[in-house]
């Protein structure tokens, strides 16, 4: 069975050495972008080994040769080795080469914008081309316990403010460490939804590893949490989703990055055709496949490829 391991532990493991770093380590063991295989890596978490399997799979129908080096590591290697022709494509996602690669700190809201703006900075200084992105994003979300959700009617984060401010009740809400302070997460959401005061008063941080948070808000150990959009955890435990309506949470819209060597026009329309079948509901889904029935990545990967009709 694949180990869950959620994007933004790869991001902590890398850290600043995104950009400008020079190829070694595990990049050696690559036969890149010069041989006749197209190489597909990928990050080291289950959502990525299903992306990268999608390709491989797809690639492979349209009878191109392809080498897998799925599970290369984080962010920063998966971007060195495509920089550096060390592999031809992986998936990676819009929020993560606005903050990480491209550290940029402005807030970005809009799905279609943010990907224009980072596949014209890519392309300018590297070259890399953001192919088609997927509908799907996998951002953080705010769960709640699906008996005080439906108790207190908070559907969305707005509400969710309202209600802070007119309750006399402590709220708990489970978060990573970090989160607590990160003005993209629970640092800066009581500010940005107009409940700061409040929320110092009434709620109630409670710190675990972020994989915790699911089980606990399901027990009513705490009343919210911090997850994942895409993680099948949500479905297993049937949680619902408190809406980010002021589009706070920067968005994680994933798409193969790729460089020319490798993927001319006919490749690219190849690639292009498995963005579009991808929204939250089915990589939730897929995730599940691997992450809670144990099936393997690949064979996931190629049953959707054949029930969408694309191999």
């Amino acid at each position: 069975m694949t180990t869950h391991i959620t994007r933004r532990t790869t991001l902590k493991a890398g850290g600043a050495t995104l950009v400008g770093a020079s190829t070694g380590g595990c990049l050696g063991l690559i036969n890149g972008g010069s041989g006749k295989s197209i190489v597909v890596s990928s990050k080291n978490f289950t959502e990525q080994f299903l992306l990268s399997q999608l390709s491989i799979k797809l690639l492979e129908n349209e009878g191109h040769s392809v080498e897998d080096k799925t599970g290369l590591g984080g962010s920063p290697a998966n971007f060195k080795a495509l920089k550096n022709s060390e592999s031809d494509t992986y998936w990676e996602y819009t929020g993560t080469a606005w903050s990480n690669v491209l550290d940029k700190e402005t807030q970005v809201s809009d799905p279609k914008k943010l990907y224009n703006k980072v596949d014209q900075a890519y392309n300018e200084r590297w070259q890399i081309d953001w192919l088609q992105r997927a509908p799907f994003n996998n951002t953080y979300v705010i769960m709640a316990n699906p008996k005080w959700a439906q108790k207190t009617g908070v559907k969305s984060l707005s509400e969710l403010a309202e209600y802070v401010k007119k309750t006399d009740t402590s709220i708990k809400i489970a978060m990573n460490p970090e989160m607590e302070q990160r003005e993209d997460s629970w640092g800066g959401l009581p500010k940005a939804y107009g409940f700061a005061e409040a929320a110092k008063q009434k709620m109630n941080p409670v710190t675990m590893k972020i994989g915790l948070a699911y089980k606990a808000v399901a027990n009513n150990q705490a009343q919210l949490g911090f997850g994942f959009a895409t993680d099948p955890k949500i479905q297993k435990y049937n949680l619902p989703i408190v809406e980010d309506n002021n589009n706070f949470f920067i968005v994680y819209n994933p798409a193969p990055n790729a460089r020319d060597q490798k993927f001319d026009e006919s490749v690219k329309s190849t690639v292009n055709k498995i963005a579009p079948k991808l929204d939250t509901k089915t990589m939730r889904s897929l995730n599940a496949k691997v992450d809670i029935d144990g099936k393997d990545p690949a064979a996931v990967a190629e049953k959707f490829l054949t029930q969408k009709g694309l191999i």
